[in-house]
Parts: structure tokens; C-alpha cells; sequence
């Protein structure tokens, strides 16, 4: 049943009038009385005051959904309620004065515990009550954690505030405050919010502008529980100190221990795992399921424990700043003026070629296991038959069996995730705002950028970091709408398909990212097309299960193997010079179980690495000026192949991105399992060895490059 804008709003018009007359009629009598003005009470009541007008202006233009007026009876008198009794705040204290000391020390005492435990329970239950409807179903031990942290949160603020409900009303407020932001964030987004939205509030406003922010009745009830508790909490008030050196001695007292409770938060912050301790991991790819299943703080929280990463040993800003300086100058005294890098920079300053990046889902080589070579898979045979690549090779990836997100971070900013920490996905922590990308390079060089992926744009928050990033345009799932699918989504071929009509639709040059959906595991049978199926049986793979998943994944590599040939076909017909980067953005799931069935028992370093490997080429349609265009191989990682590609195509390069072509001599490749020497040996990324230096330099390089910009 719809009511009407007048029936709905009329319970806070009448109980602001109400507020605002007996209020007034008790600060005029406070001050009759005791010639004093109620300041404290005045704001409560102001405070009270803007809240009903607040709900009654929301209510008033329509931007309900639920709401009967009853709850709008409910509502407004509590908070006009919670206004006025603050008026009996005053008399208490009074009497508390008058009372025996020790007898008044032990009930201030008790109606402070009483007040601030209460409180912080309500507001364990208000920050999910307002966003999640299942939040009754909750483990008891979110509960508990959430009640904790703003406990803990609230004794800070208890003595900051010199044992006085000053600072305290900050706890329920934040908890409606966050738990209505999240509410917004699922209706308008469909995902959670994340500590990296804070760094971008700025950008969040501006964006929420578009949007129709709608009250519900959680989100009424919400606000009226948080604004009695706060109301509640200005009851806490301690006695008088007596002389001026007795209240600086507690005000100095209420400060010492503020700071060593800051102390030991940040401590327990940063030494114990929530994750550990109730229990669970965090979904990295969507953590609104987690936040779902846990509730927000738990939630938030252990996403925020990911966020920082230590600075490396011996970084100073102006050392890293001084090492990339030194760095550019000897690419530029080197690589940079070589004939090869004159010619292919004057070429592409005249041509502007188009360039589209393509990471595929899951594509890898799995010849490189020898008992799937032996029982006669050779590989993508177009793949590997292409011929004229600028270049092509090994691609070491930091991710195996999923992960997409890190190895397209990688390559879209240059930062290897070896020095971010384990398990972290930097999509869901960090405001990509001001973080260099190629995105905003190729935007600085006037070209148009798209992003495109055939799926969810919340998934890894790639709405948002897209747009942070520089990209013009994103096209997700929406946009292929009709689109052919095979196995586990659109096809490779639809997404090709999708970047030609985006070269199509403007001359102008264009970067084009495009991550492909169609290989995605799982690998069950039945996924795929029963005569797509070539079995291979490799020697001493006998679960039944396993070669399943096995000849289900190489029949979808098959399928992209077709595609990719058509794909270039067409790139080569075009009017137009473009540049492809294609390479694989991590092994499969399968790849585990067939490596651990193939290899038992090898050395951890040499098993681990084979896992992680996937293949790359850089190809273009037109003759590239210094290049012979051979197919020559290197071996590299997603974090270099940028620099790598635009070093050999002639286009511009940052200082950053000349430092890390200097250092690839000496460390071709870095990944999360280890890295590649000049020598061509492979080394734990703590080991020492020849190559530690420059290791060590290409770790507070990149530090200097990214962290800085997001811690």
C-alpha cells in the first residue's frame, strides 16, 4: 500500500515543532533557574532537530520504500524522545555532586559501563541490521567480534574524550553511518564496501550524484536506534576534579592511556589475523559474499589487514625517486637511443597504431607437462605456428588456478604482486586514482581506452578501478547481451568481435583490454561439446576425474586457439595499423592435480614454478621499424610486458618503465614464487645471490611507484 508524501512526513514536521517548543521552553527555564545556558542539552536537541528534518524532508519528496506511518510515529517520537531527555542530564549530575564521593565514584562508574557496553551492543547490531536482511542469522561470533572492535573503539574514545560522552556518540553514528553506506553501496553496485572506497570519498560523491538514495524502514529504525544511544551517552559526565592541578593531572592521565590503548589496537591490528581468528577467508573475487556471511566490520576489517605492505629494507623516498632517475639515464644513454628504438619512436609518433591487449582466461601451454606431450598434445598449434610475432615466450605469473585480477593488475600498472604480500588482491584493497596505469598513458597520448570483460562489473571491483584507472569506456556483461557462448561464457571469438567494433567506431587510435571469460573453470564434463573432446590419456594420470577436467579444459583451449587465428586474420586485413599483446592469465585449476600427480615429490621451487607459467606474444599487423618480427623468445612476467611492448613498438615510455627495462637485464622476470636471473637460473625471492641487488632495487622502485600513491 502506497501512503501519501503528507502521511508520511507529517510525524516528524509535528514532533520538530514539538522538539523545538519544549526545548526552548527548557533552555529558557535552565537559564531562569541556574542563569546558565544549556549548551550541552541545546545540542542534543539541535542535533535531535536535524534528524526528524532530515527523515521528514526524505519522506516529504517520496524516497521511501516500505515505510508505514506508524514507523514514522515510532521513529520521530523516539528521536524527539531521546532530544528531550537529555534536559535530565543536569539534575543527574547535580546529584551525583551532592552524594557521598565514594558512592557517587561507584554509580558514575556503573552508569558508564552500563551506558557504553549498551551502546556498543546496539550498535553492534545496528551497522548490519540496516543493510542485510538476514542479519539474525549471523554466527554469534561476528556478533561478538563486531561488539568487541567498537568496544574497544569506544574505551578510546572514553578517555580521548576525558571520561565524558564528548566523543562517544561517534560509535553509533559510525555504525548506522557505515552500515547505511553499505546498504547503498549493494543496491546501487551489488558489492561491498571496501577501505580502498574511503581513499576514493571524493570520487564516490561525485558519482553518487546520478543516484536516487531511497529510505527504507531498516535504514529509519537504523537511524533512530543510533541517535538514542547517542543521546544516552551524553548521561556521561564525571565528577568535578576539585582544583586546576587535579583536573590537568586526570586530563593528562586520560591522555596517556588513550595513547597506549592506540598502541595496542594498532598492535593487535597488525599482528592478529580476524581471518584466523573467527575462522574464515575473505571471497577475494566478490567480498560482498563474505560480508554477507560474516557481517561488515568482521569483514572490513580483514580486508583492511591486507591493505599495508612494509616498506622495503633501506627505501627512502628520495633514494627510490634518485634510483629511477639513475635508472631512466642509462636506458636512455643505452636501449633508448639505439637505432632500433630511434626508427620504431619515429614510427610510432607518425602512426599511432591501435593497441589491444587481450588477456585470456586460463590459456596455457600444457605441453610443458611432459606426459600430456607424450600421449600427443602438442600445444594451441596456431599459437604456437605463429611466425611473425615481434615477440613472444614465458610469461611468469603470480597466480595458479585463479586470481585473474592480479595478473591484469600487473600488467596494467607494472607492479609485481611478489612484494605486496600473499593472498592479497590489490583490485579489492588500494584507489587506483593516482596510481600510474596504461590506461591513463595511452589517455595522455590521446587515444581512446576501453576496458571489456563478458561478466559482472563488480567482480574484483573492476567498475571501479577501470574508471580510476583512465579507461573512457568499460563494457561488461550488459553489453554482451545475445552474444555466443561456449563453456563457461561468452566466446573469445565475441569479444574480438567486441574490440573491432570499438576500432570500427572511431579512427582514432585506441587501447583496448579485453579479459576473456570463456575458459573459466570448472572443467566438468558436459560443459563443452562432446565431439569438441580429443582424449588424452597422460601416463600416470589415472583419476578419472582429473582427465575429465583435463581434455574439457584443452578442448576450450582449442576453441580459443580457432579464435585467436580468426581474430588476427582480421586484424591483418585491416586499414589500420594495430598492435596485439596476447598471453594467458594464469594455468588452470586442473593444472594442480596434474602436476602434483606427474611430479611428486620434486624439489618445492622447481614444482612450484612450472604451475605458474603461461604463454605471451606481441604481434602487429604492419612492419614494426627496428624489429625483424621472428617470433623471437623471452621470457618475462605480466609486470615488465607493458614496458617490454611499448619499448619495442617506439611508443613513449615513464621513467619508471625505462628503470624497469634496465633492471630486466640482470632480472628478467619476477613473480610470487621467485625469480628469473640473467644467468638463467631461478632464485627464491628471500634468497641471496648474485642478482639480490638489483632485486632489492626493483622492489623499492616499485614501491615508490605504486604504495606511495595508495598508503
Amino acid at each position: 500500500m502506497q501512503f501519501s508524501h503528507e502521511a508520511l512526513s507529517a510525524p516528524f514536521s509535528i514532533l520538530l515543532l514539538v522538539l523545538c517548543g519544549v526545548a526552548g521552553f527548557g533552555a529558557w527555564w535552565t537559564w531562569v533557574r541556574e542563569r546558565r545556558i544549556a549548551l550541552g542539552e541545546a545540542a542534543v536537541s539541535l542535533a535531535g532537530a536535524a534528524v526528524l528534518s532530515v527523515l521528514g524532508d526524505w519522506c516529504s519528496q517520496g524516497a521511501v520504500e516500505g515505510l508505514l506511518p506508524s514507523d514514522c510515529w515510532t521513529v520521530a517520537v523516539v528521536v524527539a524522545a531521546g532530544a528531550l531527555v537529555s534536559f535530565a542530564r543536569r539534575p543527574m549530575i547535580v546529584w551525583l555532586e551532592d552524594m557521598w564521593r565514594p558512592a557517587a565514584e561507584v554509580l558514575r562508574a556503573l552508569r558508564d559501563v552500563v551506558l557504553v557496553v549498551g551502546t556498543c551492543a546496539a550498535s553492534a547490531w545496528i551497522v548490519d541490521y540496516v543493510w542485510l536482511d538476514t542479519a539474525a542469522e549471523l554466527p554469534v561470533g561476528s556478533f561478538y567480534a563486531t561488539f568487541l572492535v567498537l568496544l574497544a573503539f569506544a574505551s578510546f574514545l572514553y578517555v580521548l574524550g576525558q571520561r565524558t560522552g564528548l566523543l562517544l556518540w561517534l560509535v553509533p553514528v559510525a555504525a548506522a553511518g557505515f552500515g547505511i553506506a553499505q546498504h547503498f553501496v549493494v543496491l546501487f553496485k551489488g558489492a561491498a564496501l571496501l577501505p580502498s572506497d574511503l581513499l576514493a570519498a571524493g570520487t564516490a560523491a561525485a558519482v553518487a550524484e546520478g543516484y536516487e538514495f531511497v529510505l527504507t524502514p531498516q535504514i529509519a529504525y537504523g537511524i533512530m536506534a543510533a541517535f538514542a544511544c547517542a543521546c544516552a551517552l551524553s548521561f556521561v559526565w564525571p565528577g568535578h576534579a576539585g582544583s586546576k592541578r587535579s583536573a590537568a593531572l586526570n586530563a593528562g592521565a586520560n591522555l596517556i592511556v588513550a595513547a597506549a590503548l592506540a598502541g595496542v589496537f594498532a598492535s593487535t591490528f597488525s599482528t592478529t589475523s580476524i581471518e584466523e581468528g573467527l575462522g574464515f577467508s575473505y571471497d577475494r573475487w566478490q567480498p560482498i559474499t563474505t560480508y554477507r556471511a560474516r557481517g561488515f566490520v568482521p569483514s572490513f576489517i580483514a580486508v583492511a589487514q591486507d591493505l599495508a605492505v612494509p616498506e622495503p629494507e633501506g627505501y627512502t623516498e628520495d633514494g627510490a625517486a634518485a634510483d629511477i632517475a639513475r635508472l631512466a639515464a642509462a636506458y636512455d644513454a643505452g636501449a633508448g637511443s639505439s637505432p632500433q628504438r630511434l626508427e620504431a619512436a619515429a614510427q610510432f609518433e607518425a602512426l599511432k597504431p591501435t593497441v589491444i591487449a587481450v588477456m585470456d582466461e586460463s590459456f596455457a601451454d600444457l605441453s610443458i607437462y611432459d606426459a600430456v606431450r607424450e600421449a600427443g598434445y602438442a600445444g594451441p598449434q596456431r599459437f604456437n605456428g605463429l611466425a611473425d610475432a615481434l615477440v613472444r615466450g614465458t610469461l611468469d605469473v603470480s597466480v595458479s588456478g585463479g586470481g585473474t585480477a592480479n595478473t591484469e593488475f600487473e600488467f596494467l600498472t607494472g607492479t609485481s604482486t611478489a612484494f605486496l604480500g600473499a593472498n592479497k588482491i590489490a583490485y579489492q584493497l588500494y584507489d587506483f586514482s593516482h596510481v600510474d596505469s596504461l590506461a591513463g598513458q595511452f589517455d595522455g597520448l590521446g587515444y581512446g581506452t576501453t576496458a571489456m570483460h563478458p561478466q559482472l562489473g563488480v567482480n574484483y571491483q573492476r567498475t571501479s578501478v577501470y574508471r580510476e584507472m583512465g579507461f573512457g569506456e568499460f563494457l561488461d556483461i550488459d553489453d554482451f547481451e545475445g552474444a555466443p557462448g561456449y563453456h563457461a561464457g561468452a566466446t573469445d571469438a565475441a569479444t574480438f568481435g567486441k574490440a573491432l567494433e570499438v576500432l570500427a567506431s572511431d579512427d582514432a587510435p585506441q587501447f583496448v583490454f579485453d579479459v576473456t571469460m570463456q575458459n573459466h573453470g570448472g572443467y566438468d564434463a558436459g560443459t563443452v561439446p562432446e565431439e569438441d573432446v580429443v582424449w588424452y590419456t597422460p601416463a600416470g594420470v589415472e583419476d578419472e576425474g582429473l582427465l575429465t577436467q583435463l581434455n574439457t579444459y584443452l578442448a576450450c583451449i582449442e576453441a580459443s586457439d580457432r579464435d585467436l587465428e580468426a581474430f588476427i586474420a582480421q586484424l591483418r586485413s585491416l586499414d589500420r595499423p594495430v598492435v596485439l599483446v596476447y598471453f594467458g592469465d594464469h594455468q588452470p585449476s586442473v593444472s594442480t592435480g596434474l602436476n602434483d600427480t606427474l611430479y611428486p615429490g620434486e624439489e618445492p621451487a622447481v614444482h612450484a614454478q612450472r604451475q605458474y607459467q603461461t604463454p605471451y606474444i606481441v604481434w602487429a599487423n604492419y612492419d614494426v621499424a627496428g624489429c625483424d618480427q621472428l617470433s623471437a623468445w623471452r621470457e618475462t612476467d605480466p609486470a615488465l610486458l607493458a614496458a617490454q611492448t611499448l619499448h619495442l613498438i617506439g611508443a613513449p615510455l615513464s621513467e619508471y618503465q625505462k628503470a624497469q627495462i634496465v633492471l630486466s637485464e640482470q632480472v628478467p622476470a619476477v613473480h610470487a614464487v621467485g625469480y628469473l636471473g640473467a644467468d638463467g637460473l631461478r632464485y627464491a625471492l628471500e634468497s641471496e645471490g648474485p642478482f639480490t641487488g638489483a632485486l632489492s632495487q626493483l622492489e623499492r622502485i616499485q614501491y615508490y611507484n605504486f604504495m606511495r600513491r595508495v598508503q
